[in-house]
């Protein structure tokens, strides 16, 4: 099967993800079918042409490292406000109700690790994705932060 660029944007969400898993690249793909085209068209790219050689990846590893932080419209260096973390117990239940089933996560270490199906994870985000299979703010999911502006 020739990879034909201007082929890709024919195809459905579920053939890019098989075109995906035929490429072998790692990890899950986008969820979003316009990130997905472009992953999977660079990464084409990547194995026809090559990559990005040493010194570029150098570079842009001390460019981001380097890169000043954010300024306001008045040229004021932006503050980011650091959220408060909510406490978590050890032995809390969070409990979700997502797409008509409800999701149980027992709190581990006090709010370190978390238990949801018998398994342990490391972070709400975790075990969000794995509910919704999507990328989402654990905390956010579970209703343990508000979204801005909200009362």
């Amino acid at each position: 099967m020739p990879d034909d660029l201007n082929t890709l944007a024919d195809l459905t969400p579920s053939q890019l993800r098989e075109r995906w898993k035929k490429l072998g690249v790692r990890g899950d793909p986008p969820h979003f079918k316009q990130a997905l085209l472009r992953d999977i068209a660079w990464h084409i790219q990547q194995r026809t042409r090559g990559g990005l050689d040493a010194e570029t990846r150098r570079r842009l590893r001390a460019a981001t490292r380097n890169a000043p932080n954010p300024t306001s419209a008045r040229g004021d260096p932006v503050k980011r406000k650091r959220r408060e973390r909510i406490p978590l117990r050890t032995g809390a239940t969070l409990v979700r109700t997502w797409r008509g089933r409800r999701h149980e996560v027992t709190v581990l270490d006090d709010g370190k690790r978390f238990r949801y199906r018998d398994a342990e994870y490391a972070s709400l985000s975790e075990i969000a994705r794995e509910i919704t299979g999507a990328r989402w703010s654990g905390p956010r999911f579970f209703g343990l932060k508000k979204l801005r502006g909200a009362a």
